[in-house]
């Protein structure tokens, strides 16, 4: 959906609160939620100071500092509500604090920049008074100090520093209403990293250009937005753009680091020396797993990154980063599922050239073409050119389709309708002996679908092409065969109605020319998805043979336990693992905007292993902290005040009348029960004597 302010207006509207399909508790029984002071309306986030103190800052670019009462500072901390685009999904989203705060009083800032300020600041036509929104900007990090002499309660506005964005054509683009700016975090070596959204268009299948409810036109003639870069939501794809990226940048300069994938020691500040992961569409809030990674900033391991990645028109997903380079998938992949609309687009990658490509094969290469589905076990790229990726030379019956999403190629066959369809694949052996061949196909029927394979026009085997879950999840079937050297036929052909839709024929053992020159990826699978407004959640899993597969929550297949359930904009989330948080409920909590409740993700070391209901009732949630101070989690919501969920106190053992208060009535009972056993033994050694009374 298209996020948090645009929530309010459009998915409210469309969907509603009310969908919820079940009831649920609010927090469990062992938690009391209790609501922060004050009047609070377009929070965005809260972070822990250290010493009981919070720093809580607004969408529109202000900052406080908060007691542990709840209670802010008179002034504010920080104000740069004059630089600040707050509009739509727009505005100061992300704040961090320096690990050693409370030592170097740095705080970290990622926003998105008014247009007014961002043209006309420091010139004669500047109107401190003026916003302009609605209209193509950047988004910046920046960084100020907290002065010691204020303890930490305000900043030196002298002391900022620009790490991202210091220029308007070396700002993070920000060309739609939605998906810029996200979350800032540290890493354990010290490291700041960033989600960025791509900045795409939301109602949409948008490729660049002039998008509905977009500024790309502006964004070009600005200098924003460079001309090579304008691919929409493809720019996520690029490694060269900041949009739909995780960031990872040293927080003295805002330079990219040594150990990002794609850093480049000659340009430092340059998009591909800044990334850390691609793919992404708009990873709004994510959280480190504290004792992840190394100190060592030059090892290139900041930590695992778990994340919530805000989806399009069907899923919402929960995702980890645990190495760099990754590739997120987005706008090819949403959750487990390619994308319609996106895949069929063939968007070439300008930065990529074919080595097979001649007259008769495309000389470029698409962006799909790079990206692997993680489905399929070889990791090979599918090049459009390759031969040992065989395709069919002769029709009967079957069609040309490229309805559902993830084929390879130009298209697939498809063999819905009557049986004895068939497709004939053509195709040269070099060399006598057995080679693999592999069957790539979909079956998003709940049967199987029987097809007769016939070898040089001879009937060889049967297969029942088992159901694949969904006509999105490609699946191969291997085979072993021996054949002489020559030319020779493969024919598929169904045996009843409605077949499966087949996408090649994988000849991995022919002649093979592997893209050595070109950057390729496996899409990169979230922990798990769920769907829009539809109580159905899904875990990536693998096939006995290695092949990646799916299995739904709730099932037996399902290696994590839980029961399905429906969102609409995944916010949250943070990790705790506390040892003084009850072990049943340490894990990863995140929440969905829209349909307005909080879950935890369990895991057994990295491995998800369970869902859980933890709150229905926290409604707009835009961010969840936990405060290791109080061993609270604290929800933050739009519109309303924060909550502050903890443990219960746990009973007072000395209360041994249980009036609530230890006192000489206690000491009594104490007395009254020396040298004998009960429930005055209170360091139960089996007699109550004097250290029970200590």
């Amino acid at each position: 959906m298209s996020g948090l302010a645009g929530l309010l207006s459009i998915a409210l509207v469309t969907i509603g609160l009310g969908t919820r399909t079940t009831v649920e508790a609010a927090p469990p029984e062992g938690f009391t939620a209790e609501p922060w002071p004050g009047d609070w309306r377009e929070l965005c986030g809260i972070v822990p100071v250290g010493d009981g103190r919070f720093v809580a800052w607004e969408r529109g670019g202000v900052a406080w500092m908060v007691g542990p009462d709840g209670l802010a500072s008179m002034e504010p901390l920080l104000d740069i509500s004059e630089e600040v685009g707050a509009w739509r999904d727009h505005g100061m989203l992300g704040l961090a604090l320096d690990p050693d705060f409370l030592a170097n009083g740095r705080i970290y800032l990622l926003y998105t920049v008014d247009r007014h300020h961002l043209l006309y600041f420091g010139t004669d036509d500047y109107d401190p008074d003026a916003d302009e929104y609605n209209a193509a900007s950047i988004a910046r990090i920046t960084r100020y100090t907290a002065t010691m002499a204020s303890d930490h309660t305000a900043v030196d506005p002298e002391s900022r520093a620009v790490l991202i964005g210091e220029s308007i054509t070396t700002g993070i683009p920000v060309t739609h209403q939605a998906h810029a700016v996200g979350t800032l975090a540290f890493g354990s070596d010290g490291t700041l990293l960033a989600s960025i959204g791509d900045s795409g268009a939301y109602g949409q299948v948008d490729i660049g250009g002039d998008a509905i409810g977009g500024w790309t036109p502006m964004a070009l003639e600005d200098g924003i937005l460079r001309p090579e870069d304008d691919l929409g939501a493809f720019r996520a794809q690029k490694i060269d753009s900041l949009n739909g990226k995780f960031l990872r940048i040293d927080p003295e300069t805002g330079d990219g680091v040594v150990g990002n994938p794609w850093f480049d020691p000659a340009e430092p500040r340059a998009a591909r020396s800044r990334v850390w992961t691609i793919g992404v569409r708009h990873a709004y809030r994510f959280s480190m797993i504290e004792g992840s990674g190394s100190t060592d900033p030059a090892a290139g391991d900041p930590g695992t990154i778990v994340y919530g990645d805000v989806g399009w028109g069907t899923r919402e997903e929960i995702g980890m980063v645990d190495r760099p380079g990754l590739n997120l998938g987005w706008p090819l992949y949403e959750g487990l599922d390619p994308v319609n609309g996106y895949w069929k687009t063939d968007v070439v990658a300008p930065w990529a050239t074919n080595p097979l490509g001649d007259r008769s094969c495309p000389a470029d290469l698409r962006i799909r073409d790079l990206l692997i589905d993680a489905n399929d076990r070889d990791d090979i790229a599918s090049n459009p050119c390759e031969p040992s990726y065989l395709k069919a030379t002769r029709l009967g019956g079957a069609t040309l389709e490229n309805t559902w999403a993830g084929w390879a190629g130009e298209h697939y066959y498809g063999f819905l309708g009557i049986d004895g369809k068939w497709a004939d694949f053509e195709f040269e052996v070099p060399e006598a002996g057995p080679k693999r061949y592999g069957i790539r196909y979909a079956n998003g029927g709940s049967a199987d679908r029987p097809m007769r394979l016939l070898i040089d026009g001879e009937p060889w085997l049967d297969l029942d092409m088992p159901s694949t879950g969904d006509w999105r999840q490609w699946r191969t079937i291997w085979l072993e065969v021996d054949l002489a050297a020559g030319p020779h036929s493969f024919r598929l052909e169904t045996t009843a109605s409605n077949g499966p839709n087949i996408d090649r024929i994988e000849a991995p053992d022919l002649p093979f020319t592997p893209l050595e020159e070109v950057e390729t990826f496996v899409h990169h699978r979230p922990l798990i998805d769920w769907k829009h407004n539809v109580p159905e959640t899904r875990v990536p899993t693998f096939s006995p043979d290695g092949d990646g597969t799916l299995a739904r929550l709730g099932t037996s297949e399902s290696p994590v336990s839980g029961t399905p359930f429906a969102g609409n904009c995944v916010t949250g989330g943070v990790m705790v693992t506390d040892p003084r948080w009850p072990e049943a409920w340490r894990g990863y909590y995140f929440a969905d905007f829209t349909f307005g409740w909080i879950r935890l993700l369990r895991f057994d070391g990295e491995q998800p292993i369970a869902v859980v209901p933890f709150d229905a009732t926290a409604l707009k949630t835009t961010s969840l902290t936990y405060d290791p101070h109080s061993n609270s989690l604290l929800t933050i919501r739009w519109s309303e005040n924060p909550i502050r969920i903890s443990l219960d106190a746990p009973p007072c053992r000395a209360d041994l009348n249980g009036d609530g208060v230890v006192n000489s009535r206690d000491l009594g009972l104490l007395m009254a029960g020396w040298s004998g056993t009960g429930p005055a033994d209170l360091d139960a050694d089996g007699e109550i004597g004097a250290t029970d009374l200590a």
